[in-house]
């Protein structure tokens, strides 16, 4: 294969990766991904927003990301599903795939759409498996399929899948590709949204999927690209689809692993039409509603937080969201218990959100505990400085 050519294929990259990535598991909040609350269904169209990338934050327990005011880049996304038709009542043909009727057993099919891509899947008990896909430059089949979705999972839990595929590139270039996708639901909290609205019980899943790609040129050559993606999608209860979603993708090679690719989707809740006849989810949205107003014996318990990025090199930022009106103090502590930094704020913020910046470059590399005050109310995170 010619400089040229490989160079072609590596600055396209990008695109595969993202092809092969299909979607990832579907997640519920409340600390629980179930199968009757998210599994996608078909006849079902959701609408997507791309937006500014902004770092995912820290993981744990209430946990608050702040993506208000993000930009809007591209507001013409759309994901569609719809149920597959057997030929002749006896055989699926998706992709690359042929699959008898009789071989579901009670299992479901579903092909979901996006951005000139469709998506294979494989409903069983309890996992949903992406098959395959295929667009107008890529058809692929996973010989050992793609983990796209775990039932049930709770905040805490983790899995870990190797998948192997074999397909055609521009219709005339052979390549495999294989390695291991992990997923964990690493954190849940609160999520204020790029409309400004605001959603609790938001349970947030982390999925990074490792690639290896070969691909064979005219004289049988091989030529391999080592690649990874990192997403994470929040869930919010009474909801089936994500509401946010961020994307990185990574190449690497000799010299380390560097960022190709990375963007953002929000899922405006106001644009779930599918929840008119998702009698599971309403009642959920219900049950919230009736839950509204109690009080709380102490309303700071309710104070979520953001550290991020972690680690750290230059710039920290803190993102804190009080229930009621308190005393914000911020303190950064060595791993010896001494006060390295301290941002002691005059007077009272009022209940809403707020954000500061910790400038740590000054500070040696190692591990800082940050503390954040409430009031009387102490919230503390572990922190890199790199």
């Amino acid at each position: 294969m010619t400089i040229k050519n490989y160079e072609f294929m590596k600055t396209h990259i990008y695109i595969t990766v993202l092809l092969l990535w299909g979607i990832p598991e579907i997640l519920s909040a409340q600390h629980s991904l179930e199968r009757d609350l998210n599994l996608p269904r078909a006849g079902e169209e959701i609408i997507k927003q791309q937006v500014e990338y902004k770092d995912p934050g820290r993981v744990g327990e209430n946990v608050l990301w702040n993506f208000g005011q993000l930009q809007s880049i591209n507001d013409e996304y759309t994901l569609s599903y719809w149920a597959p038709v057997p030929l002749n009542d006896s055989i699926y043909i998706l992709g690359m795939d042929t699959i008898p009727v009789g071989n579901l057993a009670g299992d479901k099919l579903l092909i979901g759409a996006e951005h000139y891509t469709m998506y294979y899947y494989y409903l069983g008990k309890n996992r949903m498996w992406t098959m395959g896909h295929e667009n107008p430059t890529t058809l692929l089949k996973y010989t050992k399929p793609l983990i796209a979705g775990v039932y049930p999972m709770l905040y805490g839990d983790s899995c870990k899948y190797g998948y192997q595929a074999e397909g055609l590139y521009s219709s005339t270039v052979p390549f495999t590709s294989g390695g291991e996708t992990q997923m964990k639901a690493d954190a849940y909290g609160m999520m204020i949204l790029p409309s400004g609205d605001t959603l609790r019980n938001v349970l947030r899943i982390h999925t990074a999927q490792t690639i290896r790609q070969v691909f064979l040129d005219a004289d049988s050559a091989e030529i391999v690209n080592n690649s990874s993606i990192e997403t994470f999608k929040w869930f919010s209860k009474g909801y089936r689809y994500p509401i946010f979603e961020t994307v990185r993708t990574f190449i690497i090679e000799d010299s380390g692993k560097t960022v190709n690719f990375e963007t953002a989707f929000f899922y405006p809740p106001q644009e779930h039409y599918y929840l008119e006849d998702d009698e599971e989810n309403l009642a959920v949205l219900d049950s919230l509603r009736n839950l509204n107003g109690k009080n709380k014996y102490n309303p700071l318990e309710e104070t979520k937080y953001n550290v991020f990025p972690n680690p750290v090199s230059t710039m920290l930022n803190v993102e804190i969201f009080l229930p009621i009106e308190a005393k914000i103090k911020i303190q950064v502590r060595s791993v010896i218990n001494k006060s390295v930094y301290i941002n002691e704020n005059p007077g009272k913020f009022a209940a809403g959100t707020h954000s500061f910046q910790l400038n740590v470059s000054h500070l040696p590399p190692g591990h800082y505990l940050v503390n954040i005050w409430a009031d009387n109310y102490l919230l503390d995170e572990v922190i890199l400085k790199q």
